[in-house]
């Protein structure tokens, strides 16, 4: 049989545990809080009573310390069948009280799933004690709860926990303390969820009576408060001894036993409290998916900070291999030693004509290349690793302008702030990788062109030298000086470069050249922006939860508006 409630409220139970706060903006605390009190009530309450509408109640009995729940408790079922005394808490495990036709459903953990079921008194606050007795209609099972303001942190959520797992809230409270600031936030909640609540004003003086349930319903119309019964139990003297003589509950049993008994009366409680919960869930999602969206966005802010920076550094690099700057200094002065540099600012094809003996005996072998190999390696490694190490330093400070952005930068973890330690031999070996490209690609042009007696007899090194120079011809950011020298140099190797392969194939191969440097300079810079993307990715923040959970919502309440039509429409129509 289909069930869309159950499927819907499925489909968001699937989304729920992926919503984190992990980034500590104001309110993300209070935010996951929310989120794991909302996936909670879906395991623990909404999802089972939407599978199984017709299963027994749970009525928990919930309230302030020492306002007599584990006596109220035993008195409803004529004998001791949970602790009560002065010792605080009292209730350290809550204790659930069935019949025993009921035993298996509460036993099988639908309810309530994550408390260990056990059959003994224990100390551990996450077990849950059964307990079964003939004294309590098929129907409907008691839960002794926690006190809400329990001096214990588990306890005290673990109230909570049991309460918006509740069918039915049995309130009790006492004529000292029925004020209680928590109290009223409790029923407040329970208000907003339209859950069935009835409230047990205990240990009343006989002769306050009257005016005790005036004050107190008086506080309940002010807040808007609607509840099902107000119950009153009288004061005792003398010694408690953990049960109530049973005429003094007796109102109260009376009216869970006729609800017990009752399936239309079971029906109506199991449908009133599900569908507030459910109608009120929605705004609840909704706030969820607003505070991940907060996330989401300083997330994506750190992650473009960063990304500006390695996005600058690469623009920087490839600038600087573009613009003539690589040819200043030592490249500069290698690539002279090897062309000669007398009489540069010549004409340029009479130098290429005097030169030409000279420029065939060093590609022929006669000069080493390796010095100019070198000089371009370690100008391009120390540019790379200039700009790489910036970048790092950047992107880490504009992180630190934040409190979130400084709590991922600093640590005992890989500071973002510089490069890793393999940054530097990473770039060495990117330069001698190009290197071999350059090579690759030099060899299969050679053999495209039929010219492989007069490329083997030059040399792919020194060809491979002329292509270099080729790229990082353009002579901006260079003075005046080194602009006609290393124009000139470059142009020289160009023209030399033309007349193996011609022009259009010159240009066509100083461009793949160049793409293939820009290529893995990105990559290698891409790794390490990957250090600050990975350290974003620990946080856990999806960017597709948010409008997940909206569209979860959208389809509960959809699925929710047509399924308590259905449930509360008259029989016979």
């Amino acid at each position: 049989m289909k069930n869309p409630l159950a499927d819907a409220l499925t489909g968001l139970f699937l989304v729920l545990p992926n919503i984190r706060f992990p980034v500590p903006l104001d309110g993300a605390e209070a935010l996951a809080t929310r989120a794991r009190a909302v996936n909670r009530q879906v395991e623990d309450y909404l999802l089972p009573r939407a599978r199984r509408l017709d299963a027994p109640l749970l009525a928990v009995v919930g309230g302030s310390t020492g306002a007599g729940k584990s006596t109220i408790v035993n008195s409803l079922m004529g004998e001791v069948v949970t602790r009560t005394g002065v010792r605080r808490p009292t209730t350290t495990a809550p204790t659930l009280i069935c019949n025993r036709e009921d035993r298996d459903w509460f036993r099988s953990g639908a309810v309530l799933p994550e408390l260990v079921r056990t059959d003994h008194e224990t100390e551990g606050s996450r077990a849950l004690r059964i307990v079964t007795t003939e004294s309590l209609h098929a129907g409907m099972a008691l839960l002794d709860a926690p006190d809400i303001d329990s001096i214990d942190d588990d306890n005290r959520l673990l109230s909570r926990q049991l309460l918006a797992a509740a069918d039915l809230w049995l309130f009790v409270t006492t004529a000292t303390r029925y004020a209680d600031a928590v109290a009223w936030e409790l029923l407040g909640a329970a208000a907003a969820r339209d859950a069935v609540v009835a409230l047990v004003l205990n240990r009343c003086p006989q002769v306050s009576v009257p005016d005790l349930r005036s004050h107190l319903g008086q506080l309940l119309a002010a807040r808007g408060i609607r509840i099902q019964g107000l119950f009153s139990v009288p004061e005792q003297e003398g010694k408690d001894e953990g049960i109530l003589p049973p005429e003094l509950v007796s109102e109260l049993n009376q009216w869970l036993d006729r609800i017990a008994k009752n399936r239309k009366e079971r029906h109506a409680v199991a449908v009133q409290t599900l569908a507030g919960t459910v109608r009120g869930l929605d705004a609840e999602l909704r706030y969820l998916a607003d505070g991940s969206r907060s996330q989401l966005a300083a997330v994506v802010q750190l992650r473009d900070s960063a990304e500006v920076e390695f996005r600058l550094a690469m623009e920087e690099i490839s600038r600087a291999t573009a613009d003539g700057s690589m040819l200043r200094g030592e490249v500069l002065s290698r690539w002279q030693d090897m062309v000669g540099t007398g009489d540069l600012m010549r004409g340029i094809e009479e130098r290429i004509a005097a030169a030409r003996d000279r420029l065939t005996e060093w590609f022929t072998g006669r000069k080493r290349v390796e010095p100019v190999e070198a000089a371009i390696s370690e100008g391009l490694v120390a540019l790379i690793v200039e700009h790489g190490t910036a970048a790092c330093q950047r992107a880490a400070s504009h992180w630190s302008l934040t409190p979130w952005g400084q709590a991922l930068v600093t640590g005992d973890r890989d500071p973002l702030s510089r490069p890793d330690p393999s940054f530097t031999a990473e770039a060495e070996r990117l330069v001698k990788a190009w290197q071999g490209d350059i090579l690759a690609i030099l060899e299969q042009e050679g053999r495209s062109r039929r010219r492989t007696a007069r490329f083997l007899a030059l040399g792919t090194n020194a060809i491979g030298v002329s292509l270099v120079i080729t790229v990082f011809a353009a002579t901006g950011g260079l003075t005046t000086a080194e602009m006609g020298i290393a124009g000139g140099s470059s142009v020289l190797a160009q023209r030399f470069l033309e007349g193996i392969f011609g022009d259009d194939a010159v240009r066509r191969l100083a461009a793949r050249a160049r793409a293939e440097l820009d290529k893995r300079i990105s990559a290698l810079l891409g790794s390490q922006f990957a250090r600050f993307d990975a350290r974003l990715d620990q946080l856990g923040v999806e960017a597709s939860l948010p409008d997940r959970l909206v569209r979860a919502a959208d389809e509960l309440k959809l699925a929710s508006a047509e399924a308590f039509e259905a449930l509360t429409r008259p029989e016979g129509y």
